[in-house]
């Protein structure tokens, strides 16, 4: 069991060259945010895939603006829904060092999902109706998303707080100093209750933005149209979630040289191969026993494009396999370069199985077709650009990296940080 690490905030400056870069690639998102609040979501040339802020239309109403910006986000955004389902819900202690840089990261991913939903919404003016319960329709599985994901937006903040409160209680002003400690102190009697709420309202939403595809059977391919939708997209949150805790771990280390627990990394990516291997199971299971009926198969024939899907269905399967082997090794989960590799793997065969889910297997009918504009696709970066920007500036700022051994002070020396 690896020795406990507190955490430390990095420190140094702040307005380094890249992150000017990632602030200026904010400001294009403010100007996107603009054009499509002022022009509509096709921009001031009306639909134009060139020239458009979004190519949506009747036929493709999401876009990638919710397989990406929403489902593959807040899917790479679970690593605090998974790191903390293992550290408190089957009391593994030894995680906790991977638990703060998950939560902040999980909260920032949340919070630019939901933000996203908001510009997209096309009469965004009458979001406030959400807040009158009267108004609502609560067989609405939209709904159960939408309200779940704004709560754990919330409560994810929650957990950042404490980091920003240990802060503050060093303070040299002395009456900010007791009322950071004051909180703080109340926050710590709530925290469990909080972890709690953590745990439960990502198992609803994830496994609802699987299950809001069951509507859609017509409208669906039948690789992917399937009543263990829910489950699939609860355990590729979870294999994105740990594949997201290995690759920022190993991104902050490259970029200011934090010491990385690779041993702790090692073992705990063991839990992601056996949530793979199930995956898989349940997934080619599951298309053979569905394929035996002739509904079925009418169906798989009057969508066609044989191939295509096939190709798309056998790539997912290769992915989230090659990750699976990759992790049941223990030699290449304890090489660095290898560990890194697969978690990347966990990433991009999740976000994979959503999208092909969202957008590939989708037809809405006959004579849509869609593909993101320049600009949309821009929007998607700079979208992701700030939630890099705010991490960024969070951990150098407060305690939410272990391995920081110690903080830097703006003029780059170096200096033990208290906590």
């Amino acid at each position: 069991m690896a020795a406990h690490v507190h955490e430390r905030p990095l420190g140094g400056a702040i307005l380094t060259p890249a992150f000017k870069f990632l602030l200026a690639l904010c400001g294009v998102w403010v100007l996107l945010v603009l054009v499509r609040l002022v022009w509509g979501l096709n921009g001031p040339f009306g639909y134009d895939t060139l020239l458009g802020v979004s190519a949506q239309s009747d036929g493709y109403a999401w876009g990638i603006w919710k397989p990406l910006n929403v489902v593959t986000f807040t899917g790479i955004s679970a690593g605090a829904f998974a790191i903390g389902l293992l550290t408190y819900g089957f009391n593994k202690g030894e995680y906790h060092p991977l638990v703060r840089s998950a939560v902040m990261a999980g909260a920032m991913g949340y919070t630019l999902g939901g933000t996203s939903i908001m510009i997209d919404l096309g009469r965004y003016w009458n979001l406030w109706v959400i807040f009158v319960p009267s108004w609502l329709n609560w067989n609405s599985v939209l709904l159960e998303i939408a309200l779940c994901v704004l709560a754990y937006t919330l409560v994810l903040w929650v957990e950042v707080a404490p980091s920003i409160l240990e802060k503050l209680q060093a303070s040299a002003t002395p009456a900010t100093a007791a009322r950071a400690k004051g909180i703080l102190g109340g926050l710590k009697k709530v925290m469990p209750f909080v972890i709690s709420l953590a745990i439960l309202l990502p198992t609803m939403h994830q496994s609802s933005l699987g299950g809001l595809f069951m509507v859609a059977h017509t409208k669906t391919h039948p690789y992917w149209h399937t009543g263990w939708l829910p489950a699939l997209f609860l355990m590729t949150c979870l294999t994105m979630g740990f594949g997201a805790v290995v690759v920022i771990e190993n991104l902050t280390t490259i970029a200011w040289g934090k010491k990385l627990d690779q041993a702790l990394l090692a073992r705990v990516s063991v839990v992601p191969a056996y949530i793979l291997v199930a995956y898989i199971v349940i997934r080619v299971a599951d298309v053979f026993w569905r394929f035996r009926d002739p509904v079925i198969l009418a169906r798989f024939e009057s969508m066609g494009s044989p191939l295509f899907y096939g190709a798309f269905f056998l790539l997912e399967l290769v992915l989230f396999g090659v990750a699976a082997a990759m992790l049941f090794n223990r030699k290449l989960r304890e090489n660095r370069g290898t560990l890194f590799g697969a978690g990347l793997l966990l990433l991009f065969s999740g976000a994979l199985y959503r999208f092909d889910t969202y957008l590939v297997a989708y037809q809405p009918g006959a004579g849509w077709k869609y593909f993101p504009t320049p600009l949309e696709i821009l929007f998607s970066i700079t979208l992701a650009a700030i939630g890099v920007t705010v991490y960024v500036l969070f951990v150098k700022l407060f305690p939410i990296l272990s391995g920081v051994e110690a903080t830097t002070a703006p003029g780059g020396q170096k200096s033990a940080a208290s906590h």
